[in-house]
């Protein structure tokens, strides 16, 4: 593919680091392929993938998935391994400078326009389910990397928790929302590493402010962007890993149930 130096583009490394780290989800993804052990990634279908989020004309979210399910992909698949590969490869040709930051950043929409079709439709409600996790997550808001979080949302929701969004919301708009609903867990993403004050003083302020918090997380690209991550916050785990979250979840959700009785 020629290079395409249409996009405006910015020489930050800063910038150039969290494109890079693209498919780098709130929670792990690939390292955590079901029951089955580690799937072989079919390269046709990440070429596929990112051919059509790529392509000039509209984008027929139906019929890839179509497609895709033609080629023995199910919803799961393409979820877990196929949109964060695509995103991936993405990365790569960005760095590469094979393609702009305005081509990946309509791309990566369309993967996450994706999800939302693949998602179980969880309302934004916490539950009542027994088992069902209830989970508050807070997006930054200079936050350009959502993928992501959308991702883990997905996931989360698969395994039967509902989780609310909370984008670029004040720490008072966190705090009602923990005052006035019951949440088993609060989790941050995080992007950058200039976010990782702000993210401390809302952990001070939820702490400070909320009685008997649930457990607050951690996770996102800035794992591997920053070092003390969990030192800086003050959080409860930091984690890319979807069951590590949902287990401290059910630690939390059982010590209360032994509390109530």
């Amino acid at each position: 593919m020629a290079n395409d130096h249409t996009d405006e583009r910015t020489s930050s490394d800063e910038n150039r680091l969290d494109i890079s780290a693209l498919a780098t989800t709130v929670l792990s993804v690939l390292s955590d392929k079901g029951e089955g052990g580690a799937q072989t990634i079919r390269n046709s279908v990440v070429e596929k993938l990112v051919e059509a989020a790529l392509q000039t004309g509209a984008f027929n979210a139906e019929a890839l998935l179509e497609d895709l399910k033609d080629r023995r992909i199910n919803a799961d698949q393409i979820v877990d391994i196929y949109i964060p590969q695509a995103a991936r490869e993405m990365g790569r040709m960005w760095s590469a400078d094979i393609i702009g930051f305005a081509k990946v950043t309509i791309a990566t929409a369309r993967l996450q326009g994706l999800l939302t079709m693949l998602a179980p439709p969880w309302a934004a409600k916490p539950n009542d389910l027994a088992n069902g996790a209830n989970i508050l997550m807070i997006l930054q808001g200079n936050d350009s990397h959502t993928l992501g979080p959308h991702v883990a949302t997905a996931q989360m929701r698969r395994a039967g928790a509902s989780v609310r969004i909370l984008f670029g919301a004040s720490d008072d708009v966190v705090i009602r929302a923990l005052s006035e609903e019951s949440y088993d867990m609060v989790l941050f993403s995080g992007s950058r590493p200039d976010a990782l004050a702000s993210i401390g003083k809302s952990v001070k302020r939820i702490r400070n402010g909320v009685l008997s918090p649930p457990p607050l997380v951690l996770g996102g690209l800035v794992l591997n962007l920053a070092d003390g991550v969990k030192e800086t916050t003050d959080v409860d785990l930091v984690t890319n890993d979807v069951k590590v979250a949902l287990k401290l979840c059910e630690k939390n959700k059982s010590r209360n149930r032994h509390l109530t009785r």
